[in-house]
């Protein structure tokens, strides 16, 4: 009999378990009480179903020895009645040989008659006996056997209750690596599944129950990073509820890894640029030397001169990650290619795109200048027996004599389901029509520009995005992925002839798509299109005049409208609205009324949108805003005075530094002097507007970067002066956790 998880609660009363361990700062206090003092109800609550709980068992063991000592009773009356009976039977017996023996000596027929009814009522009173004695045997086995039966459920009781026991343990692997936390495991030591009875360690099904967590409500997951730039772990993705980035321990240079929160849970996927070694003579000293080299696959590099710099970039589906990288020997990075991974080692391996090109290959019209690899990715996550895909913009080209070798074929859109056989270019703007001379023989034909894809934007299954040509310079282009969408458009030639509208910041709305562009006399301005030429149009010369462009950006869909930031020549960058037409786009408030508040970090939370501003009086704080004059105003002061709270802007170096978790906004700010540039969460109120981390504590700053929500957990990276810059992550604390062996 094994009592289950709630009974065995009753052996926390022998310890102090409240879900911590580790030291707390005085600005956590208050909190850490709360925190306490809600465990504190909720051991109290355990506690009394534990008592009511473990009472029952022993009543129950009470009540089978009561029963026992009963049936024990019962079994010596039974003897006593069963000795008494026979002792009669005999005597009856001994009467009846008398009586036969009397018949027999007589003559007397009167006395025989006599006789002959004494020896049949002896002989009924005998058979009585014996039908009493039979009976009380009968009863006797069935006593016996209770009594057995009693005994066994003794044993097993009493078997329970001495192999029932209890462990605190350290939960090192399963929670950060700074904030370790304690756990009592409780069950009974009798040798269930793997375990070994009686050897005073609980494992395997032995195991009933866990009570206990990772204390507080954040951690350092693992100090791992170790790279010479003082650089975090970075390029955050999700997969299947994991955290999937680059880091770089110092060994094996910038590398995916992987992180489910825990110290068991945090290591590299897989070193895909494994150490290469050369061996030489010290000029001193005559010795053997070996120099080693580990290049990361996920490296920042930068080649000088047109070919500019590579940044690395990791998307997810539901089950494959695509990344943008380099395979093969440090030093000879030359062009990144496509990487995809599901999770494993022996899942990551490269798509090669590109071999044994270098610069003195160039094309009549040379290479396209910034060209460093694949780049532009956007996922599409699998659905139904369709894989996860990923279109991006690449240039492939294979150097040599094998049958895969071509010139290089520009750069264009290209989408891979992860497989090389399922690796194909989709749209092609730009002919391999160049020629090029190497070594003094003319070869022909590629193409060393292409397209360039860029802003590539989902809306169905149709993908937008802007690419360049020699007759149309850069526009807005669509390409159907299903058989019905159409293939590729020109969707409209904005400035008509060579030069290009300069599209840019192509973000999905209701029922088309906006966008920033110049049609050759406005300047950079809002525009709006359905995917046609007729539905694109110009929705406001925001800035009127020749030469003036108000440039929206930061455009974000706002239910059936969109909100950017935009420059009308007057109020200065300020928050507009729109719904696509010339009379419904406005600005919505004049927030620096003698300057640009210049908006950033646009974030929707519950049809409201959050933003950073500065008004000229408060300095950079939190606004929000539901789309009206007075629905728009500050949150919260949070570096008082004219002092900024907030100083940076979302991109490759700091990634995404507000996002919604749990409901609330989580964002990086300063309130000058208590805490530093730290963690802020805010559910849009002024009073709900409060730190949420103090991860360098004082007023040191841990200068958090990088936010993921992925489930209860929000990832960031932050330094302190213990640890440098490394992965850290915060949970709401609920309290103690207690849950079954089989959950866990």
């Amino acid at each position: 009999m094994r009592g289950k998880a709630a009974l065995l609660v009753i052996l926390m009363l022998a310890s102090i378990l409240a879900g911590c361990s580790g030291s707390s700062s005085d600005d956590a206090k208050d909190e850490q009480i709360a925190s306490l003092q809600s465990e504190l109800t909720n051991l109290t609550s355990e506690k009394d179903d534990a008592v009511a709980n473990a009472a029952s068992l022993e009543s129950t063991l009470t009540q089978t020895q009561n029963a026992l000592e009963i049936a024990e009773n019962e079994i010596i009356s039974l003897l006593l009645e069963l000795n008494n009976t026979e002792w009669h039977r005999a005597n009856l017996s001994n009467v009846l040989t008398n009586v036969m023996e009397q018949l027999n000596n007589t003559q007397d027929d009167e006395l025989i008659n006599s006789y002959q009814n004494q020896i049949s009522e002896l002989n009924q009173q005998i058979s009585d006996a014996d039908a009493q004695i039979s009976d009380i045997n009968q009863d006797m086995q069935q006593k016996n056997q209770q009594i057995s039966n009693l005994q066994a459920t003794n044993n097993a009781l009493q078997s329970t209750l001495n192999s029932l026991t209890y462990s605190i343990r350290d939960r090192i692997n399963s929670c950060p690596q700074d904030n370790p936390g304690l756990e009592m495991v409780i069950g009974y030591d009798d040798g269930s599944g793997n375990g070994l009875p009686n050897d005073g360690i609980l494992q395997s099904d032995e195991v009933e129950s866990r009570i206990g967590e990772c204390p507080g409500d954040n951690g350092m997951v693992l100090e791992f990073q170790n790279n010479s730039g003082g650089w975090g772990p970075s390029l955050f993705a999700e997969m299947g509820g994991i955290l999937y980035f680059a880091g770089d321990d110092g060994i094996h240079g910038w590398e995916l890894w992987r992180s489910d929160g825990t110290i068991d849970g945090t290591y590299m996927v897989k070193d895909l640029r494994e150490e290469e070694c050369t061996s030489g003579t010290d000029p001193e000293t005559g010795e053997s030397t070996v120099t080693c080299e580990n290049g990361g696959s996920l490296e920042v590099k930068c080649w000088g001169g047109i070919f500019g710099c590579h940044y690395p970039e990791i998307v997810a589906g539901n089950e494959k990650l695509f990344l943008t990288g380099f395979d093969g020997e440090p030093g000879t990075e030359s062009c990144a290619c496509l990487i995809v991974s599901d999770g494993t080692a022996a899942g990551t391996y490269q798509i090669d795109q590109w071999d044994n090109w270098g610069a003195s290959y160039g094309g009549e019209n040379g290479w396209r200048e910034g060209w460093a690899g694949a780049s532009q990715l956007i996922v599409i996550p699998s659905n139904g027996f369709i894989p996860d895909r990923v279109i991006y913009s690449n240039m492939e080209v294979f150097g040599g004599q094998e049958d895969r070798s071509h010139p290089p074929w520009g750069e264009e859109l290209w989408i891979s389901d992860g497989t090389r056989q399922g690796t194909i270019m989709i749209v092609n703007l730009v002919p391999e029509d160049e020629t090029w001379v190497y070594e003094g023989t003319e070869y022909c034909c590629g193409d060393f520009q292409g397209s360039a894809p860029r802003d590539l934007i989902m809306k169905g299954n149709t993908l937008w995005f802007t690419a360049e040509t020699d007759n149309y310079g850069r526009e807005l282009y669509r390409y159907g992925l299903s058989a019905l969408s159409g293939g590729l458009f020109l969707i409209k030639d904005i400035n008509e002839g060579v030069e290009g509208s300069n599209p840019m910041y192509l973000t999905s709305g209701s029922n088309g798509a906006y966008l920033s562009a110049d049609n050759g006399s406005t300047g950079q301005e809002l525009f709006f299109s359905q995917g046609d030429a007729f539905s694109t149009r110009l929705v406001k010369d925001i800035w009127p005049g020749e030469g003036n462009s108000s440039e929206p950006k930061n455009l974000i869909k706002f239910g059936q409208k969109l909100i950017f930031t935009a420059d009308d020549g007057q109020n200065g960058r300020e928050l507009w609205i729109t719904d696509s037409t010339e009379s419904g786009t406005y600005m919505i408030k004049d927030i620096f009324t003698n300057g640009s508040s210049s908006p950033n970090e646009l974030t929707m939370m519950d049809d409201i949108l959050y933003f950073m501003a500065d008004d000229g009086q408060n300095g950079r704080e939190l606004w929000r805003s539901d789309g009206t004059y007075s629905g728009t105003y500050m949150v919260k002061d949070i570096n008082p005075g004219n002092n900024s709270s907030f100083y940076w802007d979302t991109g490759f170096w700091s990634g995404d530094i507000v996002i919604v978790h749990q409901g609330e906004l989580f964002f990086s700010a300063d309130d000058g002097g208590t805490y530093g540039v730290e963690v802020w969460r805010s559910d849009g109120t002024n009073e709900g507007t409060r730190i949420a981390i103090d991860i360098n504590p004082g007023n040191n700053s841990s200068w958090p970067l990088h936010y993921i929500s992925i489930g209860e957990k929000l990832f960031l990276q932050g330094v302190t002066a213990d640890h440098g810059r490394e992965l850290w992550y915060h949970w709401n604390n609920p309290g103690p956790i207690i849950m079954n062996s089989e959950d866990s």
